[in-house]
């Protein structure tokens, strides 16, 4: 990113769970090569990290920076509808997102974050919460469940690289998943501490026009502007901060306003983050995720 680009503006362009594929002529090392090489580099410095919940953090922001966002064409969405976690090759999209020709949605970037901790002896899994029914399908987002050592313990925790997020206790400790499920099912949102940062990602735009019927004029006309460089030329990538702001709270995307409508109009009137307890999915990752499942049904009864 040696571009002297401006940030894209405040602008959630995509809601969480669009993916967009490309594909071209690669005369690199193949995929498999190089991702064997990247494992073995971050096997390396995860040795330098003292505790399991710093490593899968760093892991988290890896993921996070190398991962692009951007709007899909129908005939990719309907390739990324079928992609499951079993048929998931992060060796095939590990140089696609490296040379930022391919941005991700939420379920893809998980996919890859937990293929990634598997590689490097983590037990993960996908959990999925949200809608699934009609008009309000969009509202689904997906985070990673990583299990780490804390002390003595064993503790699974929320680690999500769509929007660089984990979850801690009122006395700063990572919080085990189990304890923010009956937290918000028991309406204790006090003593559930969001812990998010910023990085920066890149904002992928081959096609202007995937964009702006979903923007006001105001919106368009904020995009226009970012991405007209000094000298009149298109840009069709910029950098773009990846927070919760701004993926979730933009005036120019308003995910979380969208969601938080969508759980009024289900008869809860309480904040996105009861969200989590709304199980959208089975879930996939590590061989004993009926297990994790079960225990998560049991709290969600």
């Amino acid at each position: 990113m040696g571009h002297s680009f401006r940030r894209a503006p405040s602008l959630l362009l995509v809601p969480l769970c669009l993916t967009l594929g490309a594909h071209g002529h690669d005369s690199r090392p193949p995929g498999r090569a190089l991702w064997a090489e990247e494992v073995a580099r971050l096997a390396a410095h995860l040795e330098t990290l003292p505790s399991d919940f710093e490593k899968t953090t760093f892991l988290r922001r890896y993921v996070g920076e190398l991962v692009d966002i951007g709007r899909l064409d129908a005939p990719t969405e309907r390739r990324y509808r079928g992609v499951s976690f079993d048929t998931f090759d992060p060796s095939e999209f590990y140089p696609l997102f490296r040379e930022n020709v391919l941005p991700a949605n939420c379920g893809i970037t998980s996919f890859f974050y937990i293929k990634l901790l598997h590689a490097l002896g983590f037990k993960a899994y996908q959990y999925s919460f949200g809608f699934t029914a009609k008009p309000y399908e969009r509202f689904i987002h997906s985070v990673a469940l990583v299990e780490i050592g804390v002390g003595e313990a064993r503790r699974l925790i929320v680690q999500d690289p769509y929007l660089n997020l984990t979850f801690r206790t009122r006395d700063g400790e990572p919080m085990e998943f189990y304890e923010l499920l009956s937290a918000l099912r028991k309406r204790r949102y006090e003593h559930v501490v969001q812990d998010s940062g910023s990085l920066t990602t890149s904002l992928l735009v081959p096609d202007v026009s995937l964009y702006l019927a979903h923007l006001s004029d105001e919106c368009q006309a904020r995009m226009s502007d970012a991405l007209t460089g000094p000298d009149g030329s298109r840009r069709t990538e910029l950098p773009i901060t990846r927070s919760y702001a701004t993926l979730m709270q933009s005036a120019c995307g308003g995910f979380e306003k969208g969601f938080v409508e969508a759980l009024r109009r289900h008869g809860l009137d309480e904040p996105l983050l009861y969200g989590y307890t709304l199980r959208a999915s089975d879930l996939v990752g590590s061989a004993d995720y009926g297990l994790v499942q079960s225990r998560i049904d049991a709290i969600l009864r």
